[in-house]
């Protein structure tokens, strides 16, 4: 059970990192990309360590904004945080659920 509540922890958090990196990019593409450039400095394994906070939000935004418009891609976003949200709510409720179990 303590990994089952580890796991759900873990991806929660992760969620809860990229659900706020994604409303940084919500308000600006530019503020997105100076930030995630902030995080790593350029460095590979940087990115790597990274990449569960802010590399799947990074993803999605860069390869929305490439894709659309300025407006669908804030829309997309949009969309894309909600789901995020709703994602992270899901697995932290089964944490909760999991550390209840005991």
């Amino acid at each position: 059970m303590k990994i089952l509540e580890t796991i759900s922890f873990m991806l929660s958090g992760f969620l809860l990192f990229n659900f706020l990196f994604s409303l940084v990019y919500i308000l600006s593409k530019s503020a997105g990309k100076g930030f995630y450039r902030w995080i790593t400095f350029g460095m590979d394994f940087l990115a790597i360590i990274f990449f569960p906070f802010f590399g799947l939000t990074q993803l999605v935004a860069t390869s929305t904004y490439e894709r659309f418009n300025w407006f669908v891609a804030r829309l997309l976003l949009i969309l894309y945080a909600i789901v995020i949200f709703s994602l992270m709510i899901a697995f932290f409720v089964g944490f909760t659920y999991f550390v209840g179990k005991r």
